[in-house]
């Protein structure tokens, strides 16, 4: 119902068939407009970028609330282009930026 409503002002005949194909009587410019939610507009991952010697090498996602800094550097050296790059040496400095 809510994606009748939404593509009835681009597609109005379209949204009119699938309004009265789902067995409402009255026509759909008569109904009321989808009501807005922030909660399903809030993420709860983020993907951080994954930098070896300057140069991006891949990508972590990582729930947003994290703030453990070892989580985020144990799934970054978990990836295997990370590896391979970290492996020869030593990690000198990690830059972690919580949420």
């Amino acid at each position: 119902e809510k994606l009748a409503l939404m593509v009835s002002p681009f597609a109005p005949h379209l949204g009119e068939e699938c309004w009265s194909m789902m067995g409402h009587g009255e026509s759909l410019a008569y109904a009321p407009w989808v009501e807005w939610d922030d909660a399903l507009t809030v993420d709860n991952e983020v993907t951080m970028g994954v930098q070896v010697n300057g140069k991006v090498r891949g990508e972590i996602t990582i729930g947003k609330d994290v703030e453990d800094e070892s989580v985020a550097v144990e799934l970054a050296m978990a990836q295997e282009k990370v590896a391979r790059y970290t492996e020869a040496g030593k990690v000198v400095k990690v830059i972690f930026r919580p949420g």
